[in-house]
């Protein structure tokens, strides 16, 4: 990362360059944030998240759009299958039916199955069709980004001709805790 690529914000930083300069800001950003005693959570999302050398912007773009689309409900954890689900609604109402259990119970207990079907099968087109939206749509005339509570980040092509460059933005809203990453992040870059 070099002192001339970094650019203070009004919000933060912003790195300029090509893909190893944007992931090598992008590790020293974690590093410093840890460093500053932000959610360990948080840096462990944003880890999993940043970009990395052996990856390029789809993969980034990919992430981007897994985490702006629904996430995995209990609903979808409880989930076995249509067939085993339709299975045990079959036999719960062959159970009530036949007067070997309360029919009212029984039948309740069906239906459990049976909505539990169609909320996953749901839950997971809505996911479907969002991730194409945001990779399709959204991403293409949008920078890939990262939203926490302490810190977000933007990344972004910024194309000259032939050589692919890229902006990496860094927002923190606790100026504080702003002032203290600058100062950390151009003392790495002076060395």
């Amino acid at each position: 990362m070099s002192k001339n690529s970094l650019e203070v914000t009004n919000a933060g930083m912003r790195c300029e360059g090509q893909w190893r300069d944007i992931c090598s800001f992008a590790e020293t950003f974690e590093d410093v944030m840890e460093d500053n005693s932000v959610d360990e959570e948080e840096i462990q999302e944003y880890d999993e998240w940043r970009p990395k050398e052996k990856e390029n912007v789809k993969d980034i773009s990919e992430k981007t759009a897994d985490k702006a689309c629904v996430q995995k409900t209990k609903v979808e954890e409880d989930y076995n299958g249509a067939k085993e689900e339709l299975g045990k609604a079959g036999k719960k109402i062959k159970k009530g039916v036949t007067g070997k259990e309360p029919t009212g119970k029984n039948i309740k207990e069906a239906t459990k199955n049976v909505e539990r079907l169609f909320e996953a099968g749901s839950i997971r087109s809505i996911r479907k069709l969002e991730k194409m939206i945001y990779q399709g749509i959204m991403l293409k005339f949008n920078p890939c980004y990262f939203d926490t509570e302490d810190f977000s980040v933007n990344l972004e092509k910024s194309g000259n001709g032939e050589e692919k460059n890229y902006k990496f933005s860094v927002n923190i809203s606790d100026e504080e805790l702003r002032e203290k990453v600058r100062k950390e992040l151009k003392a790495r870059a002076d060395n």
